[in-house]
């Protein structure tokens, strides 16, 4: 495609001069730049693309798209004001808007994301469909018959370049469904400019992230984004559904996420009557039934996962289900199917005898609903280890730690993610919070292997031992470095030794 052509709508003042390049790819970063490509100079938080522009012509580019104005280059170089939002609108046109030609339902809030896309993927398998999954955990794209494959997920929701090309392999790959974790952060930086959602569905918001959203106002600004972008004008394809938003109306947020949109609405409870509704909630260890309540009539539902907020979960992807079409037999049977999620009150088994549970809650919230789902159990004991991110949003970590004491029988403050930031630092923020709660039920062990090997040394025969924070990470971040590190996997090797 032409530089010229590709800009026409996102830089419409472009003038190609006598140099107008084929572009045949697009690339942020210089190492992945080849022959042909368009280059993003993005400024970064610690670095510049425009460092790296030499490389990236050596590799091949053809042009360059910077904030910066850049003289003396033997290439077309185009200034934009925000490269964010020119990648957005140039990757569309790029690659031809592929969310035209597919079903994408987005999901966004605070928790749950992922075990939304989790449910409602095993119900569009169970009906046959190909999906494709863009979440945290990993992106998940259809292959012939049942395989998927897998890639690794850097953000939860990729920048608007990686985000387009994706679309443009699943469009490629004929698939029927898209289920996209849809991050603040994307909705923000605009990442997500472009995408036509079929379906909008939101979970939750309770305070995390205000590291960079500064306030809940703003988070809630940002979150809205996803619904009040939603044109209620259906795709021209025959298979396109009907737009829709599915709710959660027991969040103290959700009237407002509702009122930001004008495509079909409907909402999720199991405190006030709405469209879907669970009533006679029962929890066990094993998993969760209720009855589901709705205008077509009732319908028993068992889960695998544990807790209440499971239990919303499935009701927002019972209502995206139905939206989309799905019947009724096939989503029980679909919720059914899965069995658990990567890092969701995973269970790690070595023949002992108390629990142990693998939990990626990282906020306060989360981190009380897990708490009292597991306390439902009646342990004997519950011992909790956590730790917060560095380089996140520093209010929640004494909320953190008043919440895990207070529904815990003993806690381990140990290290998640420092990042830039001391880890011991983080460890007294945290703990500030739990001595003016007047509570003494803690230690502090830094090294998150050495705190692993105590909580699993000092469990007892009908103890839970519940580790969170990091859940279906594999390694950890420092300020120079990152390693190697799963929660399960140091779980199962002190297990197995003890």
């Amino acid at each position: 495609m032409k530089l010229s052509k590709l800009l026409a709508l996102t830089v419409p003042s472009f003038s190609s001069g006598s140099a107008d390049p084929d572009v045949r790819g697009l690339s942020e970063d210089s190492r992945t730049a080849q022959k042909g490509f368009l280059f993003f100079a993005r400024k970064g938080s610690r670095d510049t693309g425009v460092r790296h522009m030499e490389s990236a012509l050596r590799n091949g580019a053809v042009a360059v798209i910077s904030e910066e104005k850049i003289k003396g280059l033997p290439v077309p170089v185009v200034t934009v004001p925000s490269i964010q939002e020119a990648e957005a609108g140039i990757a569309e046109t790029f690659y031809q808007s592929p969310s035209q030609s597919l079903t994408v339902v987005g999901v966004t809030g605070t928790n749950g994301k992922t075990t939304f896309t989790y449910l409602l993927e095993s119900i569009a398998r169970e009906m046959g469909w190909r999906v494709g999954v863009i979440g945290t955990i990993n992106y998940r794209l259809p292959r012939n018959g049942s395989s998927q494959e897998v890639l690794a997920a850097p953000n939860t929701t990729p920048n608007a370049l990686e985000l387009q090309n994706l679309l443009a392999t699943m469009r490629e790959k004929k698939t029927d469904l898209v289920l996209m974790e849809v991050s603040s952060h994307a909705l923000a930086l605009s990442r997500t400019r472009g995408i036509e959602f079929d379906g909008a569905v939101f979970t939750n918001l309770t305070q995390d992230h205000l590291d960079f959203h500064r306030t809940m106002e703003q988070y809630l600004s940002d979150k809205m984004k996803l619904f009040s972008g939603m044109v209620p004008q259906s795709k021209q394809t025959q298979s396109a559904p009907r737009k829709f938003c599915i709710i959660n109306m027991d969040d103290p947020y959700g009237h407002r996420i509702a009122s930001a949109s004008v495509v079909t609405k409907k909402g999720y409870s199991i405190q006030t009557s709405t469209d879907f509704m669970a009533q006679r909630v029962r929890l066990a260890p094993s998993g969760a039934d209720f009855q589901l309540v709705t205008a077509e009539g009732e319908f028993p539902i068992h889960l695998n996962l544990l807790g209440t907020y499971n239990v919303y979960n499935a009701l927002a992807c019972i209502g995206s289900a139905r939206s989309l079409g799905i019947p009724m037999p096939t989503i029980q049977k679909g919720l059914e199917n899965l069995k658990s999620v990567p890092g969701r009150l995973e269970s790690v088994q070595c023949g002992q005898d108390f629990t142990v549970l693998v939990d990626y809650a990282h906020t306060e919230d989360a981190l009380k609903n897990v708490l009292v789902c597991l306390r439902q159990f009646a342990p004997k004991r519950i011992i909790t280890l956590f730790g917060c991110g560095g380089d996140r949003d520093r209010s929640k970590r004494p909320r953190m730690g008043v919440a895990a004491t207070a529904a815990s029988d003993w806690v381990i403050l140990s290290s998640d993610n420092p990042r830039s930031e001391d880890p011991e630092l983080i460890l007294r923020e945290i703990e500030e919070g739990i001595r003016k709660s007047g509570k003494t039920n803690y230690e502090i062990i830094p090294d998150r292997e050495k705190a692993v090997e105590k909580c699993i040394r000092m469990a007892r025969a009908g103890d839970i031992l519940l580790i969170a924070g990091k859940g279906h990470e594999s390694y950890q971040i420092f300020k120079d470095t990152t390693v190697h590190l799963d929660d399960r996997e140091l779980a199962k090797k002190f297990l197995c030794c003890r």
